[in-house]
């Protein structure tokens, strides 16, 4: 009845841990706030100036690493108009700024950036535009084609909107994904050892011996190889940051100088270098594991707790410099913890499936089919409640991990990024199924055709056991043994033995399969964590492209203006709103109000805007709309990134009372 109850729950569990997955992987696909991304600058993004300034002021959503955060200014000719003075203020860490020349003359200028986040050490380059115009009010364009800044502070900025997978972008992908390999795998066999192997020997003594074994195989032939490989994928990871930093120049990137102010500068920098610390202790460990064949039995016991211990903080110092340190002020404490719970569970699910594989398996093939089937069917079930632990977690904390926000369903298809997440949905819902086959059936059934075959087998020694004592060929205390057992009457030794075969047969078809299942299953895991790695690629596809290929793009695209009537929430107005050209950067706002009462338009009123981006937390921008003698309000203002937008529409009326609207928009580039 116990062991009922336990499968009972244990399904139910399962079943509910599949669709929550899924559906919150689909409904919420990300989150976030990642890169020092540009918040507001001055001179603003595709501002018309009269006079020419003095310098370049930037603010960003994240502090800047001084060492490594600098800017440009440059004319249509691709020649610098500033004096090479970029710096990070020092009384403000999210501030850079530059000194222009003196005296510019009317053009266009681009302003090239490049920031080196101090909170997660991602890189990021942007571009924008302002314009001095002509004493005549004229102002100026750039030439068709022309793409001035392409390859300005470290290599063509429009790689990063491109979504290809070239030489730099494939190693930063095989060194993330390594690193995220390696410590699942590790943390995952610390939880096997600690909780899978321990309680079941604990309570099933048959299954020490192998248990000991397993254990065994991952100390000498695993631990120490997969802490050098994230030792230095770990490596490879700040080598990719150079790479970036250097556009793609691996020789410039492997400077000692450059790869020691990347690791000694930025919570990025401090925190690699605790993972660095932390593998190392670790490797001390497996190395002392592996050397000393026999150690005192409390020693025994608080190794694996302190294996244990030790992924636990290198999973911290991951996430204290991943995207989730990058969070807005007010959640950075619950982006954080979110985020060691998802490597966690991720530990859990998919580290404890890699340790089946290679650990688990490969001890039990040497033993025969009814051990090995004993084994599944009693090992396996202590592994299901973190197996499932591990599935929820997932389910609940994966939503928020990504990097960017995809603003439209459209971008599934549309941007290497979606496509990457498209795949992962589809991979951890064929790992979904997988898992549920092979515990809600394969396992069951190996369970059952294992007692059955126990059953025959007890049947033929009580048989043999019969047949020797009528032929007195046993002592008398074999003949005791055998009164006590149930061989029935009339089943001769061969007859049974028939069925002992049938029943060999029939548990090593079923416990075959199950291996097979569990032996291939953590390939689609692995397929994830790649997934996840291309996820940090391609999290560029989902930027603004360059200012001056912004420029381009909506002279060749034809714009598509957004309008929307709302009725303020006291239903005394209905507000008509037109963005043109609903783009990326500097739109025109316009607002036509009517009064309800009289159905007439009312323009003895004042109307104000204000933007919020609902995609990331970039603050609320106000557009204070003038009156353009036609019946309307009107003024230019910017969205600062392709997404979705609030707009608040504020109507004071002459007795200053205030009538409110909202209306949702999607911003594309």
């Amino acid at each position: 009845m116990k062991s009922f109850l336990h499968r009972f729950t244990t399904r139910r569990l399962f079943l509910l841990a599949l669709p929550l997955a899924v559906c919150l992987t689909l409904l919420f696909p990300v989150v976030a706030s990642a890169h020092a991304i540009l918040l507001r600058s001055n001179p603003t993004a595709d501002s018309v100036l009269s006079i020419a300034p003095q310098q370049v002021s930037m603010w960003f959503s994240e502090a800047l690493n001084p060492a490594l955060s600098t800017a440009v200014v440059i004319n249509g000719q691709n020649k610098r108009v500033d004096n090479g003075d970029a710096h990070v203020s020092p009384n403000d860490p999210a501030e850079m700024a530059l000194t222009l020349q003196n005296n510019l003359p009317p053009a266009v200028y681009i302003v090239i950036y490049r920031t080196d986040s101090a909170v997660d050490g991602h890189i990021l380059r942007g571009s924008f535009i302002f314009s001095i115009a002509q004493p005549n009010g004229t102002v100026p364009t750039l030439n068709p084609g022309s793409n001035p800044g392409a390859n300005v502070l470290g290599g063509n900025a429009t790689s990063l909107s491109s979504g290809q997978l070239d030489g730099p972008a494939f190693f930063s992908l095989v060194m993330v994904t390594l690193v995220e390999l390696g410590a699942i795998f590790w943390v995952g066999a610390q939880f096997w050892t600690n909780f899978v192997l321990s309680f079941s020997a604990e309570k099933h003594s048959e299954e020490k011996p192998v248990n000991e074994q397993v254990q065994q195989r991952f100390e000498r032939r695993f631990s120490l190889p997969t802490l050098l490989v994230l030792l230095l994928a770990n490596v490879g990871v700040l080598v990719g940051q150079a790479i970036n930093l250097t556009g793609g120049n691996f020789a410039s990137a492997l400077s000692p100088s450059l790869l020691a102010e990347l690791a000694t500068s930025g919570r990025f920098g401090m925190y690699w270098m605790v993972r660095e610390f932390i593998i190392i202790l670790a490797i001390i460990l497996a190395l002392y594991m592996l050397l000393s064949k026999q150690r005192p039995r409390l020693v025994n016991t608080l190794l694996p707790l302190a294996n244990l211990l030790l992924g636990s903080a290198l999973f911290i110092a991951i996430t204290m410099s991943s995207h989730a340190a990058a969070a807005s002020a007010n959640i950075v404490p619950y982006a954080i913890v979110v985020d060691w719970l998802h490597l966690l569970a991720a530990a859990l699910w998919v580290g404890g499936m890699l340790y089946i594989t290679t650990i688990y398996l490969q001890v039990l093939r040497r033993r025969p089919i009814p051990e090995q089937a004993r084994s599944l069917t009693t090992v396996l079930p202590y592994f299901s409640p973190l197996a499932i632990a591990g599935v929820l977690i997932m389910a609940i904390t994966g939503p928020f991990n990504a990097t960017f926000h995809l603003t439209s369903w459209g971008q599934f298809l549309s941007t290497a990024y979606g496509r990457a997440l498209l795949v992962k949905i589809l991979l951890v819902g064929g790992l979904l199924l997988t898992s549920a086959y092979h515990v809600g059936l394969l396992r069951p059934r190996v369970k059952k055709e294992y007692k059955k075959h126990s059953y025959v087998v007890e049947r033929l020694k009580a048989a043999q056991v019969l047949e020797a004592s009528k032929q007195n060929r046993t002592p008398l205390l074999a003949v005791q043994q055998a009164s006590t057992t149930t061989a029935e009457p009339g089943h001769t030794t061969k007859l049974i033995a028939q069925q002992v075969k049938l029943r060999d047969e029939r548990l090593a078809k079923k416990t075959r399969r199950l291996s097979t299942v569990l032996r291939w299953e953590p390939l689609l895991g692995v397929g994830v964590l790649v997934c996840v790695g291309l996820l940090n690629v391609f999290g560029g596809t989902l930027l603004p492209a360059t200012a001056a290929q912004q420029q381009q793009q909506q002279t060749a695209t034809k714009p598509q203006p957004f309008t929307a009537s709302v009725r303020t929430t006291d239903n005394k107005f209905t507000a008509t709103l037109t963005v043109n050209p609903n783009r990326f950067g500097t739109n025109v706002f316009t607002v036509s109000v009517v009064d309800n009462s009289t159905g007439k338009a009312d323009t003895n009123i004042g109307v104000s805007l204000y933007t919020t981006m609902l995609d990331m937390d970039m603050g609320t921008e106000t557009v204070n709309l003038l009156p353009d003698g036609k019946g309307h309000f009107s003024a230019t203002g910017d969205l600062g990134m392709a997404g979705d937008w609030q707009i608040r529409i504020q109507i004071r009326t002459p007795d200053n009372t205030l009538h409110e609207a909202r209306v949702k928009l999607v911003t594309p580039f």
